[in-house]
């Protein structure tokens, strides 16, 4: 009796746990997406004060609005020299108008409508820098230097950490990789969005396009196109395009001075950290080339991103103190060891004492556009001069 009553109770168990089962699988999507939703709400939210805030005081709400999100080791003293200072001022009027908006500091994995999940507190960070001009640093530079410095120490070339760094990089598990794949999706994405924010633009908007219907080859084409032209993914020299461009950033410079791997004569990558630093590209490398299927990848703007420029990476550095460094890495870049061009604006903080710089593309094209005329306008002059002569 007891044993039929055992088997007459096991379908109705089967049944009951599928039906459980049944029911988290359904309801998982579904909280995922109500989660995507109500961040970016709670983003739209915090950009809307920003802009009522800007009205009052002088500020960029796009900087109010991402810096604000910057918290724990998003806002240590390479952060605030590079991205700015948080406004202090700023956080306590968003605590007394929206206390439910401190949701968005110290974010960390968030599921995007794609199923994937991203670093989402990484990624707004990492668009702060993007914004100011420096695309690199605070994004997959970082990480792959974060990487190098990991592994330094444990191979003798490149191949020999790239081996090495295989496990650690790209991989699903957040907690225990120092390159995960949310990491290398908050890298990405926040070039991509990054570059097109203005002043104008709601953040919250631009993510919800970017994000509709984006595909891992959409992700990783627009990215290559942004940070390096026009080139071709299955060319063996493509890994050279992405090592030369974390090391000739002067962005990337800053941050490898600061964590002892550049060398202050001569101005150049410590030779001990290269070899790791190339290890940790060159995965980089291969995960874009196979996610473009190796593709030729075609820019269709003229406008890449490029970080600050070399005088504002001196100012920095005198800004730490160090007037040694700052004129070996002008030297650096007037005698081309240095090939990063960019037009920036320096603004050193009075309260905070640290610099923050920017990457303005109007104002650079306004320039040439004056150069351009005052030199249509001699040319004009010349001719005139001339026929005034032949005349004679």
């Amino acid at each position: 009796m007891t044993t039929d009553s055992h088997m007459t109770r096991l379908p109705r168990l089967l049944w009951l746990l599928g039906f459980v089962l049944a029911l988290c699988f359904w309801a998982a999507p579904r909280a995922a997406a109500a989660e995507y939703d109500d961040t970016l709400d709670r983003l739209g939210r915090l950009q809307d004060l920003a802009e009522s805030y800007a009205a009052e005081h002088e500020g960029d709400p796009i900087l109010l609005t991402l810096s604000y999100t910057r918290t724990g080791s998003y806002n240590t003293a390479i952060w605030q020299l590079t991205a700015g200072a948080r406004d202090s001022e700023f956080e306590a009027y968003v605590n007394e108008n929206d206390a439910d908006l401190a949701a968005l500091q110290g974010m960390t994995t968030l599921t995007l409508p794609t199923g994937e999940t991203t670093d989402f507190g990484h990624m707004l960070a990492s668009m702060n820098l993007v914004y100011n001009g420096l695309p690199i640093t605070g994004s997959w530079g970082g990480d792959c230097m974060e990487l190098a410095k990991s592994f330094h120490g444990q191979a003798d070339d490149a191949a020999g950490y790239a081996g090495l760094m295989q496990s650690a990089f790209n991989t699903g598990d957040s907690s225990s990789s120092v390159f995960s794949a949310e990491d290398l999706r908050a890298d990405l994405d926040s070039v991509v969005v990054g570059s097109q924010l203005t002043r104008d633009s709601d953040i919250a908007d631009t993510l919800r396009s970017y994000y509709d219907g984006l595909t891992e080859y959409d992700r990783a084409y627009q990215f290559i196109a942004l940070s390096f032209g026009t080139v071709n993914t299955s060319d063996s020299g493509f890994s050279d395009v992405v090592y030369n461009a974390i090391v000739q950033d002067t962005g990337m410079q800053l941050l490898f001075y600061m964590n002892d791997m550049w060398t202050g004569s001569g101005w150049t990558i410590d030779e001990s950290y290269a070899p790791a630093v190339r290890g940790a590209t060159d995965l980089l490398a291969g995960y874009l080339a196979g996610a473009v299927n190796g593709d030729r990848v075609k820019s269709e703007s003229n406008n890449r991103l490029v970080a600050m420029g070399s005088q504002a990476l001196a100012d920095a550095l005198n800004a730490l103190g160090d007037s040694e460094a700052a004129s070996a890495a002008l030297a650096a870049a007037q005698t081309g060891a240095s090939s990063t061009v960019s037009s920036t604006e320096a603004v050193l903080s009075e309260a905070t004492q640290t610099l923050q710089s920017s990457f303005n593309v109007k104002i650079f094209e306004l320039f040439l556009l004056i150069v351009a005329a005052i030199a249509v306008f001699f040319l004009i002059m010349s001719c005139a001069l001339f026929v005034s002569h032949r005349r004679k």
